[in-house]
């Protein structure tokens, strides 16, 4: 008998496409990945500001075209085929607002974006554990 009896292979495809995700870790860490990366075309801004609502425990960030003080800077990473992502340590915002319960990751949606100006407005709706 064959070991594999029985099991389906699964061959890695090439060309994965994912839909935007956005993720804050408790250990005060937020990754935005490629394709909201480039939806939200983050490649156009430098820094970022953070907001909370404390009552529908949304995130706002507003995105900015230059450094601002008291902002986070962006540095995004690169990833394969020349794509970027962006991870940023913004510790003491998660920590202030107690925003991730510890050793925990939350999942958000984009839930609105707009323009301002020169800066890029998106607010963040946590996605509740009941739609994982």
């Amino acid at each position: 008998m064959n070991l594999l009896e029985g099991f389906e292979n699964y061959s890695r495809a090439t060309g994965r496409q994912y839909g935007p995700r956005v993720s804050i870790s408790a250990s005060g860490w937020i990754s935005i990945n490629t394709t909201a990366y480039k939806k939200l075309g983050l490649s156009n801004y430098k820094s970022a500001e953070f907001y909370y609502n404390r009552e529908n425990k949304m995130v706002g960030i507003k995105f900015v075209t230059e450094k601002v003080e008291g902002a986070y800077e962006m540095k995004p990473r690169g990833v394969r085929n020349n794509e970027k992502a962006l991870y940023m340590s913004i510790k003491g915002f998660v920590q202030n607002y107690q925003i991730v319960e510890k050793g925990k990751n939350q999942k958000y949606n984009i839930f609105k974006e707009e323009t301002e100006g020169n800066a890029l407005i998106v607010l963040l709706k946590p996605v509740s554990d009941s739609s994982l």
